[in-house]
């Protein structure tokens, strides 16, 4: 059967479900919000990506079988000499109009493999410089090579999430005899990250060592001559890049001066990320919304206040529930009565990977004041996975830990460890407002305010990543405050916590007195969806980069 897709797209992740382990972050949530909406709309998409075996213990592997389909075709690999098999497993992604998109992974736990070639996709991301850019190759490299022996042979657009998949470019300068031209016609990039750490960079020692025969002579000239930057040789084989928010464009310009930048905004799959109560809601007041969720800017108009408020209250209600059965939440020895949650009490939600530019003590920078604006008006969710082995993230962790046990009998803290989809939508449906504080600019965009918005959260945000545009289009969805990168040794932090409690102290008098304006900021939250919405995104993709210009 010839396949039609006329567009690869490649990424490390992608988030579709809790028992896939394919994900770690961000960056999965997006590629399978994306891929969603390319279903819907039947988009002519494939995605390419790796599946993670994670242990050879009985019990503990990840079973493959129970959710994707092999293929009787491999493919290899070469990695110092050794020629490594590669599984190809399937998944069709069904969308609303009973069209699919197939999503190709691949996978090194061959039983022909020797152990240490089987474990190059053991683990998603991968510590040692040699695995990762095993995975590098494989995704790229291997990836072509199974759309290739897959009869995929309709693509005009290969498309890399991030430099993880660059090296597909080598395969295809290879596959046109060297013309790079050619190859640039057929590639496009989406950059996720401001953060220098977020660009991967491999010595050229290990990597001539490792995959030499898939290096071209004139890979410096891509790759820079230091060492091999996966984002260097994806934006240098690329006919466009782009980033993912209006002011994380003018970051990657001033980070990539030799190179020119499209922006599509990110958005969020509406249908994965709407509270059963508010979905009932949206279903009455918008027929057909999550086909066209561009109808939800008129929230305003169409939806009854007080019945946007009675919906998100019942989501709340099970959120709080939820909390107050799970005591290791608490970081206290006996809990008592008043440390469980309540319904009533003004609920803020924070869940950010553990790395030092989401500040996640930020809140807790002037104790005295926060005390006496929140003394039991507030209480605090801190969500994130934190590893045993992560001693920044158990350092950040002990430390919410101590402010916790400073304000117990007069703010409420929560703190979870483990955060997943499932997690994720029970405190995006139920918390009241939405904290983002990191350093500007190093948030690309963030998409977890959008999904508390569509839920009728409030944000509560530095002006940084798609907040900035969210702000804009809408000031009553939300509190705003700082965008200024400071100069070292200047204390920003105080800065920004200080503009924090600020917006903090209006937002809490709001929520307890001023509820008619409340309720109708919610409603505005809700309409910012009708635009940030992966329906959007994917339809500016096809137009800005996955469409060759002829």
């Amino acid at each position: 059967m010839e396949k039609l897709q006329t567009t690869a797209y490649f990424s490390m992740e992608i988030a579709l479900q809790d028992a896939i382990p394919n994900y770690a972050g961000g960056l999965g949530i997006l590629a399978g919000d994306t891929l969603h909406s390319c279903a819907d709309l039947g988009s002519d998409v494939v995605g390419v990506s790796l599946i993670y075996h994670q242990s050879e213990e009985e019990g503990k592997m990840f079973n493959a079988e129970e959710f994707l389909t092999l293929h009787d075709e491999i493919v290899e690999v070469e990695i110092e000499g050794r020629n490594v098999k590669i599984m190809l497993w399937e998944l069709a992604l069904k969308g609303r109009s009973e069209k699919s998109i197939p999503i190709i992974f691949l996978s090194s736990n061959h039983p022909d493999n020797k152990k240490w070639d089987r474990d190059l996709t053991k683990y998603l991301y991968a510590a040692d410089r040699y695995t990762r850019l095993g995975q590098e190759l494989i995704l790229g490299i291997a990836g072509v090579r199974a759309l290739e022996i897959l009869g995929y042979n309709k693509l005009d657009t290969y498309h890399m999430n991030e430099g993880h998949s660059s090296l597909l470019t080598l395969e295809l300068l290879k596959k046109h005899n060297h013309d790079a031209k050619k190859v640039r016609d057929l590639c496009t990039f989406t950059t996720h990250t401001p953060v220098p750490a977020g660009h991967d960079h491999f010595e050229y020692k290990l990597a001539y060592s490792t995959i030499h025969k898939a290096l071209p002579l004139e890979i410096k000239e891509y790759a820079t001559y230091e060492d091999l930057s996966t984002t260097d040789l994806a934006l240098n084989l690329s006919r466009v890049s782009n980033s993912v928010s209006a002011k994380h464009r003018e970051v990657c310009e001033g980070m990539f001066p030799r190179h020119d930048f499209e922006n599509v905004t990110n958005g969020i799959y509406h249908p994965r990320w709407v509270g059963g109560e508010i979905k009932t809601l949206l279903d009455e007041a918008f027929a057909g919304w999550e086909e066209k969720p561009e109808l939800l800017k008129d929230t305003t108009e169409k939806i009854d206040s007080q019945a946007i408020v009675a919906a998100h209250k019942k989501q709340k209600h099970e959120l709080v529930d939820w909390l107050n059965s799970r005591k290791e939440l608490f970081p206290f020895e006996k809990i008592e009565d008043d440390d469980s949650f309540g319904v009533k009490t003004l609920t803020i939600g924070f869940a950010r990977r553990y790395v030092p530019y989401k500040r996640h003590t930020l809140i807790f920078k002037d104790m005295e004041r926060l005390r006496n604006m929140g003394y039991r008006k507030i209480q605090l969710i801190f969500a994130g996975n934190c590893h045993e082995g992560d001693s920044f993230c158990n350092q950040i962790k002990q430390e919410v830990e101590r402010y916790s046990h400073m304000l117990r009998g007069q703010i409420r803290v929560a703190i979870l460890t483990e955060y997943n989809i499932e997690v994720a939508k029970k405190l995006i449906t139920g918390c009241d407002v939405w904290l983002n504080n990191p350093i500007p600019p190093r948030e690309a965009s963030g998409t977890s305010g959008m999904k508390a918005a569509l839920n009728g959260g409030l944000n509560l945000s530095i002006l940084d990543g798609w907040w900035i545009e969210g702000y804009n289009m809408n000031k009553k969805a939300g509190w705003a405050f700082g965008n200024e990168a400071f100069s070292e040794g200047e204390d920003q932090d105080a800065h920004d916590s200080k503009a924090l409690l600020v917006q903090l102290e209006d937002l809490i008098d709001c929520y307890y007195n001023r509820t008619d304006e409340w309720a109708e900021r919610m409603k505005n939250a809700i309409s910012l969806v009708g635009h940030f919405n992966t329906h959007r995104l994917v339809n500016e993709y096809q137009e800005k980069i996955w469409t060759p210009k002829n």
